[in-house]
């Protein structure tokens, strides 16, 4: 069956968008409820979704957009071509959800001013300030901009070599975010959200090069599931023991990893059942999604509609699903 699921990961790309835009929303909730400690039930079902999804949609996200790119400098539209496709995806959704956004909460609510509102919405904030909300969005484009150096490492002809590169930049990327830690703390807590979110998105690319060519990928996902189960397991025996691999490990090391073991048990369950159409609509308004529930989300708490309470965020997740639909079609006729 993993051979199955990872030659045909690439054939469930849509659906898995959309199962990933749709376990970040449900954690975000979980993070909100779980700041309100609410105990009882409610917080044992928290902790259980934390436990089994937690944020792993982020990084099976970061992963298929890197697949993707793979996937779209291979049809040879030359740089201006890439960069024009990656633009109009990314920036005029952005700028009708971020400007609106950043508008009504650092112009209207929290009166922060135009400096302030300028760093939102350019997204320096989240380098320079620590501000997490569209960090996403700050990382994809740099990761865009950067993208077709990274193509040429791993679409190199040989495939051993390009392999051991892309080994080489994976744990360059890691070393990095080490360094990073230990030299400037404040720092790294303010963007390691993410620096170490690259890597799943090498690891895209890397595997978008093996499926364009209609190789597996099965190797290199028993790794990355043991990988996975292995830091996971650290992860819980931190929690119980905060001095084990005290320094070195942390919640984001150890479980960088899982989210592949998600991915591919989403995966086969896809190929399994022939898709989804929920999922693959959910993925095609992924990004419109993102943008406009974590802007939302923000606006409701920041007027005292608090969305750890459930009826709150089914209206925010209503908004947002209408508010992307929108935007989405909008641009769509462009």
């Amino acid at each position: 069956m993993m051979k199955h699921t990872t030659s045909g990961l690439s054939d469930v790309r849509g659906e898995l968008f959309g199962f990933s835009i749709i376990t970040i929303i449900l954690f975000h909730f979980c993070e909100d409820a779980e700041k309100a400690s609410f105990g009882g039930a409610a917080e044992a079902m928290i902790k259980i979704y934390n436990f089994v999804l937690g944020s792993s949609g982020v990084e099976i996200f970061l992963f298929l957009s890197g697949m993707g790119l793979f996937y779209s400098m291979s049809g040879n539209p030359g740089l201006s071509g890439f960069y024009r496709k990656r633009v109009k995806r990314v920036l005029p959704a952005y700028m009708v959800i971020g400007g609106a956004g950043w508008l009504v909460l650092d112009i209207l609510l929290q009166k922060t001013g135009l400096t302030q509102f300028l760093l939102d919405f350019s997204t320096i904030s989240f380098w320079t300030q620590g501000k997490r909300l569209v960090w996403y969005i700050s990382l994809i484009l740099i990761l865009y901009l950067l993208f077709p150096l990274l193509y040429r490492v791993v679409s190199i002809p040989d495939g051993r070599l390009a392999g051991a590169l892309t080994a080489v930049l994976i744990a360059a990327a890691a070393a990095g975010c080490l360094t990073l830690r230990f030299l400037s703390p404040g720092v790294y807590d303010n963007i390691e959200i993410a620096l170490w979110r690259v890597i799943p998105f090498i690891l895209g690319a890397w595997y978008g090069r093996k499926a364009h060519s209609g190789q597996g990928f099965t190797a290199e996902a028993v790794i990355l599931c043991a990988a996975g189960a292995a830091g996971t397991l650290s992860a819980a025996v931190t929690k119980v023991y905060p001095g084990f691999l005290q320094g070195i490990f942390s919640l984001r090391t150890g479980t960088l990893f899982y989210p592949f073991v998600v991915m591919f048990i989403a995966a086969a369950v896809l190929l399994k059942c022939g898709g989804s159409r929920f999922l693959r609509f959910a993925g095609s308004i992924s990004l419109e999604l993102y943008l406009s529930h974590v802007i939302i989300r923000a606006i409701m708490n920041e007027t005292g509609l608090k969305t750890c309470f459930p009826q709150n965020y089914l209206l925010c997740i209503a908004l947002s699903a209408a508010l992307s639909v929108a935007v989405n079609r909008l641009f769509a006729r462009r």
